[in-house]
């Protein structure tokens, strides 16, 4: 996704992105139940068969493209938008918290990127973005876990934005079933230097080699309600297309 650029602060928005930043690779369980089925007695042939297992393929650029919501598929009052890129990478002052900090970054490390939409109520009153992007191997799905993880330790953190400090605190909610793995929650953005809060609803979540995040900033507190219906409709959207 990209930076937003609204009411004349550069990158007050930013969260209508859903960068992130986390490992990729396996867990190691496979050579783990490999080795223990050996010292078990396991016949070496099936011992061998679990570990050559082949990867999961990436998603095509075709299913990605499945995967993003269309302008068709929202409510009425939604228009397409466009959004500009920014190259800044944000620091939280505590490790636990860094997963989320680098949720306002433009680039998904390890990721191919397939689709990327925005989109706006009239007068850009409330927004949304969406990006759909795959991993080699179990990146997806350890990045969305690494997600959850930060979102249970972590209630608050201090970040650096463009040279602005600024104050997150989180707030956990309920993410939509239909994917794999999914974590929603609300991120309260209070950009010191220029005296504005931004408040923004999050969902990330895996499907196989695929990963989809999604942003919802209303334009107002009343706004957040609308969050489960879209957060819904971009889970159903991305595991269907990366399914198909």
């Amino acid at each position: 996704m990209r930076t937003r650029i609204r009411h004349g602060v550069a990158a007050v928005l930013a969260v209508s992105s859903l960068a992130l930043t986390a490992a990729c690779g396996g867990s190691g369980d496979s050579d783990a139940k490999s080795g223990d089925e050996k010292s078990a007695g396991t016949p070496a042939a099936s011992a061998k068969a679990t570990e050559s297992a082949p990867a999961a393929a990436p998603l095509t650029e075709a299913q990605m493209k499945a995967g993003a919501l269309a302008l068709t598929d929202l409510p009425s009052g939604w228009k397409a938008s466009t959004s500009e890129s920014d190259g800044t990478v944000y620091k939280a002052d505590k490790p636990e918290c860094a997963p989320l900090a680098t949720l306002l970054a433009d680039e998904i490390a390890g990721a191919t990127t397939g689709a990327s939409v925005d989109y706006e109520t009239a007068g850009t009153e409330s927004l949304i973005g969406q990006q759909v992007a795959t991993f080699p191997g179990t990146g997806a799905a350890d990045l969305v876990k690494s997600v959850g993880t930060a979102v249970d330790a972590c209630a608050g953190f201090g970040a650096e934005m463009q040279g602005m400090k600024m104050d997150v605190t989180l707030q956990k909610l309920t993410a939509p079933q239909g994917a794999e793995e999914a974590h929603a929650f609300r991120l309260k953005m209070k950009i010191k230097d220029v005296g504005i809060t931004v408040e923004s609803n999050m969902l990330v979540a895996s499907q196989g080699t695929g990963l989809t995040r999604f942003s919802h900033t209303p334009a107002n507190a009343s706004g957040h309600k609308d969050f489960d219906g879209l957060a819904k409709l971009a889970v159903e959207k991305f595991a269907k297309g990366a399914q198909s």
